[in-house]
């Protein structure tokens, strides 16, 4: 590491880690403050913590993902199995260790993992449901957007699209999150709607000046660990090592209310379409049975 690099390290803040937490404390003290903490014990029960390749392996059912290659935000796809994209994996982190030219087999990211495969449900079980409102609880799975990838994947400094709080649960491996408040948005010098062209990890302050006022928070994620984001944080990911992680995007009333109102922001009608379906759950009562049909092409959507 260059000294350089390690200046750069030295500015970032790092973020508070409890160990288990109960429902009161994490709302009282994150979710209604907006601030965002990991979280370590409450997944240590897991199967999903021991996956390996002939795991995925020996599941395999043919049905085909898809894998985004190049710039995560650019959104560019192919399609295979879960067990040829492992292999590719596989194969490019012995040639990494080998160092040998290797070229990345892509990123399996932001997939609805659990729903298109259930079989691998049980391996996730005990599920720490009391982290998310009652209107989720008994469906959360349907929720959960999914990441597989190597070494060195990334991706860019954005914000989840409907302004979501975001609980991030790392299976395996070991990633590294930059996290910056969502009030420092204008100044991270966003295009569209989500993504970033400051890069916090090798910040260029002649082309982006106003980043200079920003506070940034850094968090290290190893196998177990459970990241929460408020919603709005922007985050850029690193993956350290081969990995295997999922998150789930939720709302609150407040949140799902100021998502609506982002129509006058100049977000995508899409997110106030998605936004709306899930106030009318939290805020009036409509069953999770009759929003997720429609909210379920969000999950294609988001990424």
């Amino acid at each position: 590491m260059n000294l350089l690099t390690q200046e750069k390290l030295k500015s970032f803040e790092h973020i508070t880690i409890e160990n288990k937490i109960d429902r009161k404390t994490f709302y009282t003290e994150y979710v209604k403050k907006n601030k965002p903490v990991v979280i370590r014990g409450m997944t240590s029960d897991w199967k999903a913590l021991e996956w390996d390749t002939e795991y995925f392996r020996s599941k395999e059912t043919g049905k085909k993902v898809s894998i985004k290659v190049g710039n995560v935000s650019e959104g560019k796809r192919e399609q295979m199995t879960l067990s040829t994209y492992v292999e590719l994996l596989e194969e490019y982190e012995q040639n990494l260790k080998l160092g040998l030219e290797a070229e990345k087999p892509g990123y399996l990211h932001d997939i609805p993992f659990f729903y298109m495969f259930p079989e691998y449900l049980a391996d996730i079980n005990p599920f720490p449901r009391d982290l998310l409102p009652k209107w989720y609880r008994n469906k959360w799975q349907n929720y959960i957007q999914f990441f597989m990838g190597s070494t060195g994947s990334l991706t860019p400094l954005h914000f989840d699209t409907l302004l979501t709080n975001n609980l991030f649960f790392q299976v395996a491996g070991r990633k590294k999150f930059i996290l910056i408040e969502a009030k420092d948005k204008k100044n991270c010098y966003i295009r569209g709607w989500r993504w970033a062209n400051f890069d916090p990890q090798n910040p260029d302050y002649e082309k982006f000046p106003e980043a200079k006022h920003i506070k940034i928070t850094e968090a290290l994620l190893e196998a177990g660990d459970i990241l929460y984001m408020p919603g709005g944080m922007l985050h850029q990911v690193h993956g350290l090592s081969q990995s295997i992680s999922f998150n789930i995007d939720w709302h609150t009333p407040k949140s799902a209310a100021k998502g609506v109102g982002t129509l006058w922001k100049g977000a995508p009608l899409k997110n106030v379409y998605y936004n709306a379906l899930i106030y009318a759950g939290l805020r009036l009562g409509v069953p999770e049975k009759v929003i997720f049909p429609l909210y379920k092409s969000y999950l294609n959507y988001v990424s």
